[in-house]
């Protein structure tokens, strides 16, 4: 394959020195001489006659020099070439993340795949303005959130809905929530109509006497809403590090949501090859608050 030192010779040999070459391809006249000694060491024959006034070919020197040229162009086609059919054959999932759907699981399920599939890469982007439509896939809950239409999906779990509350609420050291210490107090949660689950547990809160805020979106404000007037926050277990200054807290009923990985409609063949590795592999919680074992099978 193409030497890098031919580019050093054809220098030399248009400059006529070694450090009108070295000068020209900003690097020390020794190293200059350094490449063409390897050269003329590699090719077995000697290129330049060195004088006191610089350099001469000599008929080897001229012939390489005449030739070399083409060799060095079709070299530089063929290495351009098969850069392109190296970027063509990598397949590549593009990935969206949000600030709770994180890769909670994804990072060991694409590191044990990528083991066996080495010409497969991931491309992560931020879940903002209309950049979900060009996710791949996206891990997190199943909630029927307004993006999520668009996507099939591919149940791992079920994970608990708990309640989150600030740091400093006095229901922060409880191990576990019951409807009746929520009894006379406020909890945000989603609008309804999106997720027939939190629509019963809805039902099932204001009958307690729970009074509930609708929210559109979690997202940092909502979070300081609830961390400012001290209301209670409906929140699946997964999401318990969704900020410092709320404590995701267990509760005492059979509420839950899938947890899994969103992928468009019409999956690219190496989100089919991942989603069927995904089938097969088994999964651990990582101590996300996941029920019970894998439920892809």
């Amino acid at each position: 394959m193409y030497n890098k030192q031919l580019d050093t010779f054809f220098m030399v040999a248009k400059q006529g020195s070694f450090s009108k070459a070295a000068e020209a391809l900003y690097i020390t006249p020794s190293a200059v001489i350094q490449q063409i000694n390897n050269l003329e060491q590699d090719l077995q024959a000697r290129l330049l006659i060195r004088t006191k006034r610089g350099t001469k070919l000599t008929r080897a020197g001229e012939y390489l020099f005449r030739e070399g040229r083409e060799f060095v162009g079709i070299s530089g086609s063929i290495r351009r070439q098969l850069h392109v059919l190296a970027e063509d054959m990598e397949e590549e999932i593009c990935v969206g993340t949000t600030l709770l759907m994180k890769c909670r699981v994804f990072y060991e399920l694409w590191g044990d795949f990528a083991k066996e599939n080495t010409g497969c890469r991931v491309k992560m982007i931020n879940m903002d303005g209309e950049n979900y439509r060009k996710a791949d896939m996206v891990e997190g809950i199943k909630d029927g959130e307004w993006w999520q239409e668009d996507m099939d999906f591919l149940e791992l779990y079920t994970v608990p809905i708990g309640c989150a509350v600030p740091r400093g609420h006095e229901l922060a050291s409880r191990k576990i929530l019951t409807f009746e210490e929520m009894t006379g107090r406020t909890m945000v949660t989603i609008q309804k109509g999106m997720s027939h689950t939190l629509d019963r547990l809805r039902e099932d809160a204001v009958e307690r006497g729970v009074h509930m805020i609708d929210a559109d979106w979690y997202n940092l404000s909502l979070f300081g809403m609830c961390i400012v007037n001290g209301y209670l926050l409906q929140t699946p277990l997964c999401w318990k590090d969704i900020h410092p200054d709320l404590v995701t807290i267990p509760c005492k009923w059979d509420y839950a949501l899938p947890y899994g990985l969103h992928y468009k409609k019409n999956p690219s063949e190496t989100v089919k090859k991942f989603l069927d590795y995904v089938r097969r592999a088994p999964v651990s919680s990582n101590g996300f608050g996941f029920h019970g074992q894998k439920n892809c099978l």
